[in-house]
């Protein structure tokens, strides 16, 4: 089954200008998200493929974007994805995980979808991008950054105040793979142990990820706080982030800060 486009009908460059033509000029291109977000987060073994793809492997987290291939920010002609295809699934069993792509941008790969969707892949984790100008989200005077703790690696601290604010994610798994590459290039933040998040900042850009909220202090406006908080640190100029396209709420809550959606992607993974 694909993912659903549901609303979105106009490229990139046009939804962005029928929100601002001042930021549209500015705003980070296609290309230049999936290629930040690929380096903000990277996993264990990657691999440049023919054709501009990048295979990526993880073993011991079983994590989507840690695994999948990525392929590349275009429309593939359909003579390509035979062999690109073949490629995949051997790199997946040469590493022991199971073979499967990050269909990203979605509205660049009509044709891989359809080539996926006849070799009966399924779609799993439907996720909006979403993009925003810094110094709009950041407003002065918003972010309580005195109340912000901030290291460059997991801590156990911070470690301990993931697993509280999402129960049941493989925190140690986390810790040992992605985490450790992240050691150094990353800002872990966290308000006590009540909301948590991650900014990696990368040519302009910074990547907001593991933005989560302890349950029993949701609705309290310390999401947007955390954000705020973590966007006051950055000399970015732009921030991005990836939510679940069924996280409502949230994308609710991205929105009103000032972000917007710049595409959608979604995880094919072979049966079996």
């Amino acid at each position: 089954m694909r993912c659903a486009l549901l609303s979105v009908s106009l490229p990139y460059s046009e939804r962005v200008r029928t929100i601002d033509a001042t930021w549209s000029q500015r705003a980070p291109s296609l290309d230049a998200l999936e290629q930040g977000a690929a380096r903000a987060w990277p996993a264990t073994v990657e691999v440049a493929a023919p054709g501009g793809w990048l295979l990526r492997a993880t073993p011991g987290l079983d994590r989507g974007r840690s695994n999948h291939a990525l392929p590349p920010c275009r429309e593939l002609a359909r003579d390509e994805l035979p062999a690109a295809i073949e490629r995949v699934r051997a790199f997946a069993q040469q590493h022991s995980i199971r073979a499967g792509i990050q269909v990203s941008p979605l509205e660049r790969h009509d044709s891989l979808q359809r080539g996926l969707d006849a070799r009966g892949w399924t779609t799993n984790w439907p996720v909006l991008v979403m993009v925003g100008e810094v110094g709009p989200v950041m407003r002065p005077g918003e972010a309580a950054g005195d109340r912000l703790l901030i290291d460059d690696r997991a801590t156990p601290e911070w470690l301990r105040a993931w697993a509280q604010c999402e129960p049941g994610r493989d925190v140690e798994a986390h810790a040992k793979t992605v985490f450790e590459l992240l050691r150094g290039r990353a800002k872990f933040t966290r308000f006590g142990e009540w909301a948590v998040a991650i900014g990696v900042e990368d040519q302009g850009l910074v990547g907001l990820f593991c933005l989560a909220v302890a349950p029993a202090q949701r609705r309290c406006g310390l999401g947007s706080e955390i954000v705020r908080a973590l966007l006051a640190c950055t000399s970015a100029s732009a921030a991005y982030l990836q939510v679940e396209q069924s996280n409502t709420a949230a994308v609710s809550m991205y929105e009103r800060l000032g972000f917007s959606e710049a595409y959608r992607y979604c995880h094919r993974t072979e049966p079996g």
